[in-house]
């Protein structure tokens, strides 16, 4: 044991003296900082606002990979549910990108798998500097039904609108999206509407290691069909939710993203509105705390 414990104390050692080295040759404080190299935010906003890695003239972008998981906890009905969110972003040289994202939940009744969702946007509009950048997109793609407890067994279609600018070291962003949901297929679940999403996010770059961003998110589940099933949602919802974050990072390319998720207003119901299956909508049964990691390619 004596020894497990002097070959930690050594390993920490030297790793703590390698990241010391490594952070004091990231930022070369002789010189001006190139905004060009910096980055608002790790998410999905980040890659939208941040110029290219490499500017050209010919103001064709090289592709750009994000990966992002993350561990998001949360608490609902006295139960603790870990959930983990995986998120890739590609960015081609033609002004079309790709998302892809699931979620997987662990509950006390085991793992269950949520609803994959994969987008395909174009860069419909790009103009400005990179440091004064402008952009506008649109977007659609599908939600696929799941069998899980937590997860929808709806197949939703999804579009959106969403765009960003830069302001030198700060980023601004305003998105709306729309679902269009489908009928589903376990007659537990509740009959709902189409869904709206806006979205108000802002970033900060303080440093070349540090961002800040937040994010407003409201959103309104209009009510169900009493034509096509019995189990439907007899009024229309509408919540709110605030998301801090803050991005550190830790070596070249690859981030440490902490932040957390609070309910402004929830959405208030007679009926039961967990069967709507509403759980990947962003604080609609609970306030939560998550962490993770982003790899930029």
């Amino acid at each position: 044991m004596i020894n497990v414990k002097n070959s930690l104390l050594l390993f920490f050692f030297v790793f703590t003296a390698l990241s010391l080295k490594e952070a004091s040759a990231l930022v070369d404080y002789s010189e001006n900082i190139n905004n060009n190299d910096a980055q608002i935010n790790s998410n999905r906003l980040s890659s939208k606002i941040a110029p290219p890695k490499n500017e050209s003239k010919s103001l064709i972008w090289k592709s750009d990979i994000s990966l992002t998981t993350n561990y998001e906890a949360m608490e609902i009905d006295s139960q603790k549910i870990g959930v983990i969110n995986l998120n890739s972003h590609i960015q081609t040289p033609v002004n079309v990108y790709f998302d892809i994202s699931y979620w997987n939940a662990q509950t006390n009744k085991g793992s269950q798998n949520g609803n994959p969702r994969a987008i395909i946007g174009f860069n419909w509009l790009r103009f400005g500097s990179p440091t004064d950048e402008a952009r506008f997109d649109i977007y659609g793609g599908v939600k696929i039904a799941s069998k899980a407890t937590l997860a929808s067994s709806r197949n939703d279609k999804i579009f959106g609108i969403e765009t960003t600018k830069r302001f030198g070291t700060f980023g601004l962003g305003i998105g709306y999206e729309v679902s269009l949901v489908g009928a589903p297929a376990s007659e537990s679940d509740l009959n709902i509407g189409n869904i709206q999403r806006i979205a108000i996010s802002s970033g900060w770059m303080v440093s070349n290691d540090i961002q800040f961003e937040i994010e407003i998110e409201n959103f309104r589940i209009q009510g169900g069909s009493s034509n096509s099933q019995t189990n439907y949602l007899n009024q229309s919802l509408s919540f709110s939710t605030l998301s801090p974050k803050l991005n550190l990072t830790i070596v070249p390319s690859v981030n440490l993203e902490l932040g957390a998720r609070f309910s402004t207003n929830k959405p208030k119901s007679s009926q039961d509105i967990k069967s709507a299956k509403l759980f990947d909508l962003h604080g609609a049964y609970s306030n939560s705390l998550f962490a993770g990691l982003n790899l930029n390619l």
